[in-house]
């Protein structure tokens, strides 16, 4: 059985069809756990017309997507927590490749990742092309692969909820790049098993991506703890992260304390 965490705020647009993705998979054992964080609009309400046992609303104040998630994970019945935006879609057989990872790797992974295309209208959707050469199986280096590709998005990814718990869930801290965070933080500490098959398109609108590089080199520059980075790789992904792929908008940050940080960490 897989646990589904929603985050809900402000997405009416997108939320019934979002459920209704979740409700036809393939896999049908699981439960739809969606937190609306304080949303100002009526997507709670739809939420409330759909007649499915297995889909569960619960209300909270405005606390930012990090919150809502960890809530999510808190009222969460089973052992597994697959993750997915209000305004991301799920191809039919999502769970059931969750499920096929679970069940061959459970053993040595607690991570269990699909692939995913981008969409950015009906007629454009551009697969993922930078993880072709990856294979199933357990990813040996997850901080020397994503320095060249991303592996990791929100809705395509499962988490053991020993493994979530252990890591302490999402930084409520972090504006942006609370998922980066999150990931690296179990990629230390756990196995992650993958798939190649694309199972999720995620949603390339304004509203989606607005803000996005500044705010998430300040946000994991601010709050991350960089005395955990240990290994080389780990290392050298930060230095691209906060340095080569964010260069020009050092300015936005406090460029001394940026300076800082990198020399006390090592890069």
């Amino acid at each position: 059985m897989i646990s589904v965490v929603i985050p809900l705020y402000n997405k009416e647009r997108y939320i019934k069809e979002t459920i209704r993705k979740v409700l036809n998979q393939t896999f049908q054992h699981f439960e739809i756990i969606i937190i609306n964080d304080g949303s100002k609009d009526n997507g709670p309400d739809i939420v409330n017309e759909i007649d499915d046992q297995r889909v569960k609303l619960f209300n909270k104040e405005n606390g930012g997507v990090s919150s809502a998630r960890n809530v999510g994970v808190e009222k969460s019945q089973f052992e597994y927590i697959a993750f997915l935006d209000a305004d991301d879609e799920w191809l039919p057989n999502h769970l059931e490749e969750i499920n096929k990872l679970i069940t061959q790797y459970k053993n040595e992974a607690d991570v269990f990742v699909t692939n995913f295309a981008k969409k950015y209208s009906e007629e454009n959707i551009v697969e993922n092309r930078k993880q072709d050469e990856l294979k199933e199986g357990i990813v040996k280096d997850y901080f020397k692969i994503i320095l060249k590709k991303g592996l990791i998005h929100t809705s395509c990814v499962c988490v053991s909820k020993k493994a979530l718990l252990k890591a302490k869930l999402f930084d409520e801290r972090l504006s942006r790049g609370e998922d980066i965070d999150l990931w690296g933080r179990l990629a230390r500490e756990n196995e992650i098993a993958y798939s190649p098959v694309v199972t999720e398109l995620y949603l390339q609108e304004a509203e989606n991506n607005s803000g996005g590089k500044s705010d998430i080199t300040k946000s994991i520059l601010y709050h991350f703890d960089f005395s955990s980075v240990t290994s080389v790789d780990e290392k050298k992904y930060f230095k691209n992260l906060l340095y080569r792929k964010y260069a020009s908008l050092l300015k936005n940050i406090d460029f001394a304390n940026f300076i800082k940080l990198m020399i006390k960490q090592g890069f």
